[in-house]
């Protein structure tokens, strides 16, 4: 029998569903309101209302500048438990830890698969551009005007380790030469390293594996668990729309 873990798993773009700080108030539960903890709600279609601890930034520059970038609002003195992955990615300080089409009422479920994460992130505005190579995101990136890169990759589920799967965002922060890219680790710190410690040069070639540890009481062993690269997605220069 699968016991329940005594500590959470580290989750880069999901939201853990015991987590009360970004618990979704949905239709019908208006008056359990007063028992969350955000400062304020978004009521997205469908009438779910999504907590949100701070006013959304937009990001104006792509430079790798964690502290300058969305107004510092990725830093831990001002959101950065409150974004993750998908508001680094998309260069917008949500303050919500952000998912996928859920501005526009579309919910992913758990375990997420990438094309529920596709689909949600071309509710939001973003362009699939697919697994493609080098040159052909740089012949993509010289069709365009302005905008940029983030890519996709997705951690399956695992119930044999009650592993309840995940997906993982990197943003290009230089579409010119498509060799710098960065990431924030779920509320973790903004850092241009992969998960082993290199530079993210290629988001199909850096090391995406993560050690979770002994996660189960019944079982002391460590849990590793890998987030395999998807596809490449585009942002196009006038924003998206996410909470």
């Amino acid at each position: 029998m699968l016991l329940k873990p005594y500590t959470r798993f580290k989750l880069s773009g999901m939201i853990h569903e015991d987590d009360p700080r970004f618990a979704v108030v949905l239709p019908g539960m208006a008056a359990a309101l007063d028992q969350q903890i955000a400062p304020t709600y978004v009521t997205v279609p469908g009438g779910a209302q999504v907590p949100q601890f701070g006013p959304t930034v937009v990001g104006t520059s792509l430079a790798y500048d964690p502290a300058g970038n969305c107004d510092g609002n990725f830093m831990s003195y001002k959101y950065q438990p409150n974004n993750n992955c998908y508001n680094y990615s998309v260069n917008v300080a949500s303050n919500s830890f952000a998912q996928p089409g859920r501005m526009h009422g579309y919910f992913l479920t758990s375990p997420p698969t990438g094309p529920d994460v596709v689909q949600g992130a071309e509710l939001d505005g973003l362009v699939n551009v697919g697994a493609i190579s080098r040159d052909e995101l740089q012949a993509h990136a010289s069709a365009q005007s302005g905008g940029h890169y983030v890519a996709l990759m997705i951690s399956p589920g695992d119930s044999s380790v009650g592993w309840p799967g995940d997906y993982h965002w990197a943003r290009c922060d230089s579409n010119s030469s498509l060799d710098s890219w960065s990431q924030k680790d779920g509320g973790d710190q903004v850092t241009n390293f992969d998960f082993a410690g290199n530079p993210i040069d290629w988001p199909p070639a850096a090391n995406w594996t993560v050690n979770q540890g002994p996660i189960l009481q019944s079982n002391p062993n460590d849990i590793v668990v890998a987030y395999n690269f998807y596809c490449f997605m585009y942002v196009p220069a006038g924003g998206v729309s996410i909470i």
